[in-house]
């Protein structure tokens, strides 16, 4: 059998170990408790950018549609705009003639090639022929 002062060494061993465990099992559960909270605020903010991604998607898509459709729109402009000046050159009767006079034609090939009068020819030469310096 044990002496009583062993029997008091032994309670007093065991007293300390059981303290020191209640210690550490406290910490322990105050740790969890703190990571379970910070895994709770990163949680809320992986979330709140999963939202804002999404909406950025969105937008994004949105902003595509409205480029795609301004191109299509700029496309049919440059279009008109082609056309408006290719017409705008072929409805001028004298606009071959005047190309004619500014590649240098003389009057007689005016009248031969172009159909125009003498006078007719000299007028385009004088107005878009080059200038004498």
């Amino acid at each position: 059998m044990l002496s009583p002062l062993s029997m008091t060494i032994i309670v007093a061993i065991i007293a300390v170990v059981v303290c020191i465990m209640v210690v550490a099992f406290v910490c322990l559960v105050r740790k969890h408790q703190k990571l379970k909270r910070d895994h709770e605020d990163l949680t809320e903010i992986v979330h709140g950018h999963n939202n804002d991604l999404r909406e950025l998607f969105a937008a994004s898509l949105t902003m595509d549609d409205r480029m795609a459709a301004v191109d299509g729109q700029l496309r049919v402009l440059s279009a008109k705009m082609n056309d408006f000046q290719q017409s705008e050159a072929s409805n001028h009767p004298y606009s071959s003639a005047i190309q004619k006079v500014r590649s240098g034609a003389s009057v007689s090939e005016l009248m031969q090639n172009s159909g125009l009068s003498q006078d007719e020819a000299a007028l385009l030469i004088r107005l878009h022929g080059s200038k004498p310096r």
